[in-house]
């Protein structure tokens, strides 16, 4: 969610405005008793200017750390293969958790790095296969059905350094 600064101020008044108008139906009281609502208008609205400051500089940083890039995803069940069970344990030693866990190639992607995966959202790399090499991440899902239905697809994902 993007917030233009041009915008904020403009809407900040409405919300003062607003909370004035409410707070002036609820009070029993002539209108001028309530005065004091305008010093913590203030109050909440300079916390949350520092709080949307704050976001935006964390926004601005960790988009400078982040590499873009189109990649094959397919997607996986944490199962042995030998054995045919559930076994869940990953390259890295962690259990792999469907909708977090992604497979990926150590060497272009280091593990324990979070990816972002357009329309997809972030994913955990904790585990690695034998067919998982170069740019091919591999999701860990949680039902056979949800993987065939994934297939092979063609995203563009964004790696947090």
């Amino acid at each position: 969610m993007k917030i233009k600064n041009k915008k904020v101020p403009g809407t900040i008044a409405i919300i003062m405005l607003t909370i004035c108008f409410l707070v002036a139906q609820d009070v029993q009281e002539p209108l001028p008793e309530v005065n004091c609502v305008p010093s913590q208008l203030q109050e909440t609205v300079d916390s949350l200017q520092n709080e949307l400051s704050a976001y935006q500089e964390r926004e601005s940083i960790l988009l400078k750390h982040v590499n873009h890039q189109v990649y094959t995803i397919t997607a996986y069940l944490p199962v042995d293969s030998q054995e045919g069970r559930y076994s869940g344990v990953t390259a890295t030693g962690t259990i792999a958790k469907p909708n977090i866990t992604v497979a990926v190639d150590p060497k272009v992607v280091p593990f324990n790095t979070w990816v972002w995966i357009d329309g997809l959202g972030w994913w955990k790399a904790e585990d690695t296969g034998n067919l998982v090499k170069g740019k091919k991440i591999d999701l860990c899902v949680s039902t056979r059905e949800v993987a065939n239905e994934f297939g092979i697809r063609k995203m563009r994902i964004k790696i947090l350094k």
